[in-house]
């Protein structure tokens, strides 16, 4: 019996112990940062070195009201910290944008119209040191709720009268109201 036993308990801690090698060997390797007194390659300055690991990226992409891409859009990311506009873009064909070397913080991006307008505002997204934020912004597919109440109260007043019997409305007399 105790033979049975230390057999299992064997083949339990050898089983964990495989697994936890397998899992150990498919761990990413942490990506080294170079010394800023190491031979680096040609067009590597240590500034550029320094500033690849404290500044982020931000990639996204722009889309319509009806799901579909909207090309050459102008981006304006705007930081939420102090609420001033840190940069712009315009998108390629697709609708994606990039900003590069941006400082962490928190952000959103803004839809502009060609006359600077802002047209829709992305969601909230976080920049941290040497990561890249991923994020997208979207025009509103709806309209807003009084968009069709003034459209349509001629056509509402029109049917209402006509329900009663009225129709025709005229004036036969001077306006009332001075013009």
């Amino acid at each position: 019996m105790f033979r049975a036993a230390g057999n299992r308990a064997m083949v339990v801690v050898a089983t964990v112990l495989i697994v936890s090698l397998r899992a150990i060997a498919q761990t990413p390797a942490v990506a080294r940062v170079p010394s800023l007194t190491e031979p680096r390659p040609a067009g590597q300055t240590p500034q550029a070195i320094a500033s690849a690991t404290t500044v982020g990226v931000v990639i996204g992409s722009a889309w319509k009201g009806d799901s579909q891409p909207y090309p050459q859009a102008r981006i304006r990311l705007r930081s939420v910290d102090n609420g001033r506009g840190v940069g712009r873009t315009v998108g390629d064909s697709e609708g994606r944008f990039r900003f590069d070397r941006v400082e962490p913080g928190a952000y959103v991006v803004e839809l502009m119209s060609s006359d600077e307008r802002v047209l829709a505002v992305g969601d909230l997204f976080g920049v941290t040191a040497g990561g890249q934020a991923t994020t997208l912004v979207r025009l509103s597919s709806k309209a807003p709720w009084f968009a069709g109440f003034f459209a349509n109260a001629a056509a509402a007043a029109i049917t209402a009268a006509s329900a009663v019997g009225v129709t025709a409305v005229g004036s036969n007399g001077s306006p009332a109201s001075g013009q």
